[in-house]
């Protein structure tokens, strides 16, 4: 299954592109961004796609641009197929890549798939405050802002923000309503 966007193309992930994974993992300001617990080696990265393949609530692709260089990620998990929900996760890995449309487009695009094909009804989305690349991105997305969370991790306080497009939103359609 390949999905196609303006700039970038979205294919599964697959065992050649964990090199790339592993280094982004690594990264210090991607870890930042991130902030969260992902595999540091080959082998780590092997037993995570693996245990990811078997679950059905979390899909991940490769986010390529045009020319076929990997340039990403993205998924979506803690999908709850019954409620018609998930979470969106998406990192750039390719720093050269950074602040020219192609997240945009790599959201505009899985959100497309995500309402037509898998039929959410909703996606939502953790962000820092801090990262106002991203916050954007995701404004320009149709996302609104649903909450904040505070918390302390790893000995640092951290803000984040709690957002949501729905499918009518995104799609433009007007929600059906039940006369009775």
């Amino acid at each position: 299954m390949l999905w196609q966007g303006t700039k970038v193309f979205l294919r599964p992930l697959r065992e050649g592109d964990f090199p790339a994974l592993v280094r982004w993992n690594n990264d210090p300001e991607l870890q930042r961004l991130m902030d969260a617990d992902y595999p540091l080696t080959l082998e780590e990265c092997r037993g995570w796609f693996s245990n990811l393949q078997r679950s059905p609530q979390h899909r991940l692709w490769a986010i390529l641009e045009s020319g076929g260089q990997l340039i990403g990620e993205v998924e979506l998990q803690n999908i709850a197929w019954r409620r018609g929900e998930a979470e969106l996760r998406i990192r750039i890995g390719e720093k050269a890549y950074w602040n020219q449309g192609y997240g945009t487009d790599v959201i505009r695009t899985l959100l497309t798939h995500a309402f037509a094909e898998l039929k959410l009804r909703s996606v939502y989305l953790r962000v820092y405050r801090f990262n106002r690349r991203a916050i954007q991105c995701y404004l320009k997305c149709g996302f609104k802002v649903e909450g904040f969370v505070r918390l302390r991790r790893r000995g640092r306080k951290r803000e984040i923000i709690l957002m949501r497009v729905s499918r009518e939103r995104f799609l433009g359609e007007t929600p059906s309503v039940c006369a009775t």
